[in-house]
């Protein structure tokens, strides 16, 4: 998606030369807005910048310093942002844990639900959700997919359940699935049969690589373990997805117990655990199929067209998928009013389109010039009689369709945008609460056992042979024991010491 720029100011921009003169010199304190996200998660300015134009706008600005002007016009206050990044929901946990203090952070949804579990979330503000208000350009913009995958989740927060929509705000979504190289004979007719038990699969031995954490990993054990029980479910049924979200967030004893098998099975096959040599793998030719988020998968599918001039695939297994998204949430103490409104500016559709642009991920806002963007990047050329009709009315709204090539039925227009049918199976995976302990020890076996029980007794018995020899050669002749005639007296003792 990088490098599909449009030689214009956005409209952002253009909103800050409009406000500009309500700045003026503002004699109020400046505002310290702490924001902790994910790296290389927000457009950074510069030449990759969405906005960046050789002509009219060769030094781009990064979001965080259009925020900072944006924010000083319309509020007639100086703020200036401390920004700063974590690699891993862990990583954010551990810090707040420590005490550091953060207005606003960006974890992923089983994180939102612990944090809210352990008291340590204020709600969002009922100002925030007023839709009348012009500034509140979340709830205004945001996709009514997002907005009820929301407000029907739910998390529990002291002894109450409160829903996800009270205390988040989405940033980016997508879904899971496997990176394939389509040229390799049989691999797609073996992902329709297998789904994702293809990583058991002998014939792709080493040839495979999965996530190194165990939830993405536990969640591909429990799809395969329930393999059965998902594909005979009623599709049709107003409570499939219920269903299939049930399957796949069990944690009790006899189902980690039976995933840890299979996972130590996956093991054995795969090319390994990876965080993110994933994509460069699968470009290298390294690998055929990589476990992969949406976002990532659009990355390495470009970088391989582009590099290789070689087109991988994306493909979501038919029994079952993670629906995931990252959002915006308030540390208790934060400043609601400044958090608020960095909210609210990161969802000006015009700025979802840079971010968008800059990651590869895919914006939970779903505005006018958002759409417009996906159908300037994936729609088919007026000559191309393979086109398909692409239709995206769940996530933009009615009418949404997108005339796309056939192509990208399962490249990267389906990794961003999966249809509607595809994001029934698709399941978010909660907080595990008291039974992480479970799911957490049998990571720590998967990733400590690295061989089969006898291959470790056979290698014990060679060392101690070969331990054994060398100090038999060594001194052999100087043990009473290995002496051709023990002395007698040595051999009283055994002969009376037996008896």
């Amino acid at each position: 998606m990088k490098g599909k720029k449009i030689a214009c100011v956005t409209a952002s921009l253009l909103l800050l030369s409009s406000l500009a003169p309500l700045s003026g010199c503002s004699s109020k304190e400046e505002i310290l807005l702490r924001v902790y996200s994910w790296e290389e998660y927000i457009d950074e300015g510069g030449e990759d910048s969405y906005s960046y134009d050789p002509v009219e706008n060769p030094d781009a600005p990064s979001m965080i310093e259009d925020f900072e002007a944006w924010y000083e016009a319309t509020y007639e206050t100086p703020i200036r942002v401390e920004y700063s990044t974590f690699g891993t929901n862990e990583d954010l946990y551990n810090q707040l844990k420590l005490g550091n203090k953060y207005d606003l952070v960006c974890p992923s949804e089983y994180m939102i639900m612990k944090l809210a579990a352990e008291g340590m979330l204020q709600p969002l503000s009922e100002e925030f959700f007023d839709e009348n208000n012009e500034l509140n350009y979340y709830v205004n913009n945001v996709s009514p997919f997002i907005a009820d995958v929301f407000e029907n989740g739910s998390m529990t927060v002291g002894e109450e359940t409160h829903s996800w929509s009270e205390y988040a705000a989405g940033y980016m979504w997508g879904t899971t699935g496997l990176i394939y190289n389509p040229q390799i004979d049989g691999i797609a007719d073996d992902l329709d049969e297998y789904g994702w038990s293809i990583l058991l699969q002998n014939k792709y031995k080493k040839q495979a690589t999965t996530k190194d954490n165990v939830r993405d990993t536990y969640f591909v054990g429990l799809a395969i373990l329930f393999r059965d029980e998902l594909m005979n479910l009623d599709r049709n049924a107003p409570d499939y997805n219920e269903k299939v979200t049930e399957i796949m967030n069990r944690t009790d004893e006899k189902t980690v117990s039976a995933v840890y098998e299979i996972l130590l099975d996956m093991k054995r096959n795969i090319f390994g655990f990876e965080t993110d040599t994933g994509k460069s793998d699968m470009v290298k030719g390294t690998i055929c199929l990589n476990f992969a988020w949406a976002g990532d998968a659009v990355y390495a599918m470009d970088l391989a067209e582009e590099e290789n001039d070689m087109k991988l695939n994306f493909y979501i297994p038919k029994e079952s998928a993670n629906l995931y998204f990252d959002g915006w949430v308030m540390p208790k103490g934060a400043n609601t009013q400044a958090a608020e409104a960095f909210i609210n500016f990161m969802s000006i559709p015009e700025n979802a389109v840079r971010n968008m642009d800059f990651i590869g991920y895919s914006s939970v806002i779903a505005g006018d010039e958002v759409f417009d963007y996906v159908v300037e990047t994936y729609s088919a050329e007026d000559s191309d009689e393979t086109a398909v009709e692409y239709d995206l009315s769940y996530f933009f709204g009615e009418g949404a369709v997108i005339n796309a090539p056939s192509e990208q039925l399962n490249r990267q227009l389906y990794a961003q945008y999966p249809p509607q049918e595809t994001m029934k199976r698709c399941a978010v995976m909660d907080y595990y609460g008291e039974d992480d302990a479970r799911i957490n020890e049998l990571w720590t076996h998967i990733k400590g056992e690295s061989l089969d029980a006898w291959a470790i007794i056979v290698i014990c018995v060679t060392v101690i042979a070969i331990v054994g020899g060398v100090l038999l050669m060594k001194f052999g002749g100087k043990i009473d024991f290995f002496r051709k005639k023990p002395k007698k007296g040595y051999e009283l003792v055994k002969q009376e010491n037996i008896r």
